[in-house]
């Protein structure tokens, strides 16, 4: 096997972040192929570092004037572009007939038969060692974002000295999936005044930074915002605090793929599925919840109508309490050696 392809076209930043230890998985099973990537911007940032992808190409993402877009990049790839194994995460209609059409062995959804209690990652990494694709260690591998030097030296610029700092990242794609702000606040002055941490905010893209600026006002005394910049220059400068906390979102899952420990807060999506592997700790609005879907969150009705349906909040993750979060912290520091990272066997 000479050429591998990826095709990962979910479209969120976290999506790509699931599916790396699946890239790496194949990748370290065959050493002499070459394996591309197929994702939309910014993906090619992400994967810019990553030693293991030799190639990334780029699809434009579908709009409702032309939502065709990746399907047609698909294909133009496959035109000029010769595989031996095509493994898609992604399930558009006509993308398992297209690549089929190529002449490649495909492994065209790794989304089937989901077990409701696996991680979404460990259930690709189980089908493709199932397909025979990858070796039975490679199982066990995690997302792992690679970092240069000029990222670094980003980071170090925004945290010139060393202190025990927490990022908190108070964003979502959507306010279903946001944890409310003031609760960021009452959180962060918490860690500041009974742990002793620096807080720092992220800024986030847009008109995210009016909530994180509102967020730095709350905090007052020692709280400082984290600047906007690419994905990997937020992963680096997470990659210098102690604690990254935030919602189920790409930036959090890049941060824990530095090896940041993280606490994820989780409403819509269930942890069960979506959650960070340990060492991570995950924190799961009304998991009682009847309207769950667990297999497929984008099918309750709070994730189009923006509003919880049960009628006790507009979002299950204020179910989440500040106590919850800071105990959470608190559990995971407590694991940690002097120096701040995982002890063994944790």
């Amino acid at each position: 096997m000479n050429r591998i392809l990826f095709v990962e076209l979910l479209g969120g930043l976290g999506d790509l972040v699931i599916a790396l230890p699946a890239i790496h998985a194949l990748a370290v099973s065959h050493p002499r192929a070459e394996v591309a990537v197929l994702t939309f911007r910014p993906g090619d940032d992400i994967l810019a570092a990553d030693p293991l992808v030799a190639r990334v190409y780029l699809a434009e993402r579908g709009d409702d004037a032309d939502p065709a877009r990746p399907l047609q990049a698909v294909e133009a790839l496959l035109s000029r572009e010769r595989f031996d194994l095509i493994v898609s995460d992604t399930t558009y209609a006509g993308l398992a007939s297209l690549l089929e059409a190529s002449g490649a062995r495909t492994v065209t959804n790794l989304w089937r038969q989901p077990p409701p209690n696996q991680r979404v990652e460990e259930r690709f990494l189980d089908i493709l060692h199932q397909e025979g694709l990858i070796a039975p260690w490679a199982r066990s591998m995690k997302a792992r974002l690679a970092l240069d030097a000029a990222d670094h030296m980003w980071a170090a610029a925004r945290f010139p000295a060393p202190a025990r700092r927490v990022l908190l990242h108070p964003h979502a794609g959507m306010p279903i999936k946001a944890w409310p702000a003031e609760r960021f606040v009452a959180l962060g002055k918490a860690l500041r005044d009974e742990l002793g941490f620096e807080i720092v905010v992220s800024e986030g893209v847009g008109d995210e930074s009016r909530r994180a600026r509102d967020i730095v006002d709350g905090l007052g005394r020692g709280a400082s915002l984290l600047p906007g910049g690419t994905p990997r220059q937020f992963a680096a400068a997470a990659a210098r605090t102690h604690l990254v906390i935030g919602a189920d979102t790409g930036p959090l899952r890049l941060a824990a793929a530095t090896g940041t420990l993280a606490v994820g807060l989780y409403g819509p999506s269930w942890h069960g599925r979506y959650g960070l592997r340990p060492p991570g700790v995950n924190l799961q609005g009304c998991p009682e919840c009847p309207e769950r879907w667990v297999a497929d969150f984008t099918r309750q009705r709070c994730w189009y109508t923006g509003l919880c349906p049960l009628g006790h909040w507009q979002t299950c993750l204020e179910d989440i309490a500040v106590g919850d979060v800071l105990e959470a912290a608190q559990r995971l520091l407590a694991r940690t050696a002097w120096w701040g990272k995982p002890t063994a066997g944790n």
